[in-house]
């Protein structure tokens, strides 16, 4: 579990470092750069770096927690392809011909679609509610179905109507699915504090197994410390 835990930080911070260091050199760039063939290249390999490292970190939290996790998988996996495809493409420019710009663009808008699921997937509705978060998911994916047809294709006419229609109704949906999420069974905490008093529980450092009374607690060998609430969630349809 400390392997784990370890490879998962120097993941993160690699990331992190990536980030910082591409948005120091865009910076620069604009400040003191001329704005040449070259700085234009390294502003976009920026931007690109950051486009996916955002929609890779959303899709390997969600894998983290279990939620959508074949998704996850999937869209980490086009979002990793999309960069590799990007930056060589940009810096040798690939993305001059028409195939390799059209599969790097489809890439891009599958890993934002797989990032988006993803995050929705962290409300919890009450079950009458799913149908909402179904018709988010249906709505991203006949989106990206739509955008990635037009790019393929470059034909837009008719389709720039219903990719308007369905951009509106995902954004809509979006909205309301974290709404809905405050608004349900989460917030329903009627006697969990006096019915559970205690939890067994595995340190997430080190991996010591203990009983632990409800609250804060402390790890008796590496000293994290932890928040334990439990929260009772209601039953279907009450």
């Amino acid at each position: 579990m400390r392997k784990h835990h370890s490879i998962k930080r120097l993941l993160l911070y690699t990331v992190i470092g990536g980030l910082v260091l591409a948005a120091m050199i865009g910076i620069y760039v604009l400040l003191f750069g001329t704005f040449g063939r070259r700085e234009v290249k390294i502003i976009l390999t920026t931007l690109g770096i950051s486009y996916f490292s955002v929609t890779s970190l959303a899709c390997a939290a969600a894998y983290e927690r279990r939620r959508q996790a074949p998704l996850a998988v999937l869209g980490l996996a086009v979002s990793i392809a999309g960069l590799a495809f990007f930056l060589p493409g940009l810096w040798a420019e690939w993305l001059e011909t028409a195939a390799f710009a059209k599969t790097t663009a489809i890439l891009a808008v599958l890993s934002f679609s797989f990032a988006h699921i993803c995050l929705l997937s962290f409300a919890t509705l009450q079950r009458k509610l799913l149908w909402v978060h179904l018709l988010a998911v249906a709505s991203i994916v006949a989106l990206a179905g739509i955008i990635s047809t037009m790019i393929l294709y470059e034909k837009g006419d008719d389709l720039v109507r219903w990719a308007g229609a369905l951009a509106i109704l995902d954004g809509c949906l979006s909205l309301c699915i974290p709404i809905l999420h405050r608004l349900g069974p989460g917030l329903q905490l009627p006697l969990a504090a006096e019915t559970y008093r205690q939890i067994e529980l595995a340190c997430p450092r080190c991996g010591r197994q203990a009983t632990y009374p409800i609250g804060a607690i402390r790890c008796s060998r590496c000293s994290l410390e932890i928040d334990v609430h439990i929260r009772v969630p209601q039953r279907a349809g009450s």
